[in-house]
Parts: C-alpha cells; structure tokens; sequence
C-alpha cells in the first residue's frame, strides 16, 4: 500500500512542471489541459491557488492580478478592488478629516497621528482590504501598552474607508463587530469630578466676555468643549418649539456633532444671552478658555477645575435634585443611561425609594 501511495506522488510531481520565474507550476487537468498554479511566499503567508489559465499570456495576466491584490485575488471576476495600504498619503487624508470635518482638537489629532504611524510601521506593505484579524493586527498588539487608543484608531479608520472613502464593504473590514476596545476604568470612579455650583458662580466673577459667556452656555447646556467651539463658530439659535414648558427661554443648535447630527438644547433666558453673544463674535479659543478659566479659579481662590468637568457636574447635579438617569443621558446626548451611569454621574445619589424603615 506504502509503495503504492508512493508511485501515485511521483506521478503527480512528474505531471507538474516549473512556471518560468518561479511564480508556481504547471500541472495538467483532466482533459490534458495545461493549468498553472499561483505558489507564493508574501509577507510570510503561503499562497497556493490555481490561476485556471490555460496559457502562459492568460497566466500571466492572472499572476498580476493576484500580485496586485494577494488576498482578495480570486481567479473568475475581478478582484475585490485596489490593494489599499496605510502609507503617509492615507494617514494625512484621514487626520485632515477629522480635523476639517470632525472638529478634533489639535491635541486628538496629534494622538491619532502616533497611533496611525505606529500602525503604519506593524502594517508596513500590508493590503487593509480583508486584513486578517489574526495574523496580523492580535499579533501587532500582544505585550503592548495603550491598547485602547491603538484599537480606536484602526477602527476609526476602517469605519471612515466604509463610510466616508466608500473604499471598502463591510465584509472587507475585520474590526467591524470583532474587534473591541478595551473599557478604562473612569477617572470619576476613584474621585468626583463635579464642581460645586458655587465654585461655578465664583469662577464666573472673575470671567469676563467671550470667557465667561463659555463658562455660561456648558453650565447651562453640558455640551463637551469641542461643541462649544462648533457653536461658536457655525451654531445658530432657534426659538422654543409651541407648547414647551418650563424655564426655558430659546434653543441652542450646534451642528457637526460626531454622529453627525444637529444637537438642540433648551435654554435659559441667561444662556440664551450668552450664546447670542458668543455667535455673534464667531471664534473661539479652545486654549485660551481653559487658561482663563484656570486663572479665575486661583483669582477666587477656589480649587482649580477644567471647563469639561461641568459636564460631569450637571450630571450629578441633575441625579442628586431628582432627575432620572434616563432623563439625564438624553440631555447629555448618551445613547444609552448606562454611558451617564458610567462616566458622568458615578458619585451622584438616587432618590430615595419606599424603605421599611
């Protein structure tokens, strides 16, 4: 049996003939037909796959394809599309994106830059068209510090290429429900991040114009400082829809949110007045709002805080008067009461229920 099995490999290896160049070989089909196999060795990975030609001129157009595109070569049809790769022409187009278009910050921007180069360098010649998930980007993140922002990025940037460069499907993209990002512990669950309203007041004493107006419309609205900038520059103002209840007295729009919609906020009468103000002078500085807001902190002589915690204090703040958690998330634009839960309100205090003592 052993001899057997034997004369039928030799057979089989006498019926193949080396393909010229070394791309492979050339056996025969059951009609006596030439075929000639594709057998590579790129970037480590071994291909072996018939091209299905029959001659040399058609295997050789075949060969170009595959060499084109490795892994989405398919020898019927055309190929999945051009081989895509995450060179420096690729990551200027995706940080100028969300610079211009996003409204990121400098300083995110900056942070997604040494990411995508570090991504760049792992994923060097690498096709991102149905990059595999297991050969090559666990391996790249094994025994790495940081994980976290080096999985956002490489999401980030595949769900642009889907969506925004419409470079590639879905099928195309190996992160795309697979590839989780691994969940910090938040900062407000070791300290509370809220300010207290009187610190607030006190701050505002010592702001004057664009600065305070600032302070203002987040202590009135919760918005990050990023949609503040947005509204600075390109936000309008809406009078409240009939029938509104309450105390508010107009409507906040800022448009270019990260999910792309308009954000609209009720009001009242006192931020209203602040965002008239700070629309009609248009820009806004980022930088110099926390630096004012640092200096009218030590000028009251109140513990120093950051524009974005006020945030994190209305949401608190909002719990411990009573408000329900789903309430609180749909002010602050949460898809879900569990993000409020999580990072905005974890020292707040529900309201008390029925107890039997």
């Amino acid at each position: 049996m052993g001899h057997f099995v034997g004369s039928m490999l030799s057979l089989r290896t006498m019926a193949e003939r080396p393909w010229d160049g070394g791309s492979g070989y050339i056996r025969k089909d059951a009609k006596g037909r030439d075929v000639y196999v594709i057998r590579k060795q790129i970037d480590g990975k071994r291909y072996k796959i018939s091209t299905r030609a029959h001659s040399a001129k058609a295997a050789y157009e075949q060969l170009a394809r595959f060499e084109a595109d490795p892994e989405g070569y398919r020898p019927r049809g055309k190929t999945r599309g051009v081989a895509i790769y995450l060179d420096t022409a690729l990551a200027a187009e995706f940080l100028k994106w969300s610079r211009d278009v996003q409204h990121n910050t400098p300083k995110w921007v900056a942070e997604q830059k040494y990411y995508l180069a570090w991504w760049a360098d792992r994923l060097a010649g690498c096709n991102l068209r149905g990059l595999s998930l297991h050969d090559r980007i666990l391996p790249a993140l094994e025994k790495v510090k940081a994980r976290a922002p080096r999985i956002a990025v490489l999401k980030r940037l595949y769900s642009w290429l889907r969506k925004v460069k419409h470079s590639i499907s879905l099928a195309d993209d190996p992160t795309f429900q697979v590839l989780s990002v691994p969940q910090a512990r938040p900062a407000q669950w070791k300290r509370t991040k809220a300010i207290p309203r009187e610190h607030i007041e006190l701050a505002l004493d010592h702001l004057t114009g664009p600065y305070r107006d600032g302070l203002e419309i987040l202590a009135g609205t919760g918005w990050h400082v990023s949609e503040l900038v947005r509204f600075a520059r390109a936000g309008e103002i809406e009078p409240l829809p009939k029938h509104t209840r309450g105390k508010s007295e107009g409507v906040l729009v800022c448009f270019q949110t990260k999910e792309g919609s308009p954000l609209r906020v009720a009001v009242s009468a006192r931020v209203l007045k602040a965002g008239e103000r700070l629309r009609a002078r248009g820009a806004f500085s980022r930088k110099n709002f926390a630096l004012a807001v640092k200096a009218a902190c030590r000028a009251a002589k109140i513990p120093v805080f950051t524009p974005g915690r006020l945030r994190h204090s209305i949401a608190t703040h909002a719990i411990n008067s009573g408000a329900d958690m789903a309430a609180v998330a749909s002010f602050l634009n949460h898809k879900s009461p569990r993000t409020t839960a999580r990072y905005y309100a974890t020292h707040a205090t529900p309201a008390k229920i029925p107890t039997f003592t």
